[in-house]
């Protein structure tokens, strides 16, 4: 069973009890009749970016955007002092 617990005042909030995992596609119908225009819109932009094989969140999947990322290496104190 939850609980709820506030203190306004404070502006602090408590949820407990206990955790259920829930498939996201269970939670949907109930999230999507909250949402306005804007953000519908907003939620298919991610849909169509997890849509296809071997694509990356945050683009078209080119191997450029991993640039950023360095390599993983063995000895994690001798690469930092790099």
């Amino acid at each position: 069973m939850q609980q709820v617990q506030a203190s306004i005042g404070a502006n602090t909030y408590v949820i407990s009890g206990t955790a259920e995992n829930k498939k996201l596609q269970d939670l949907l119908p109930g999230i999507i009749n909250q949402l306005g225009p804007d953000n519908l819109e907003n939620l298919k932009k991610i849909a169509e970016q997890f849509s296809g094989p071997g694509q990356v969140a945050g683009g078209s999947g080119d191997a450029k955007d991993d640039d950023d990322v360095p390599e993983l290496v063995e000895d994690f104190e001798q690469a930092s002092k790099q």
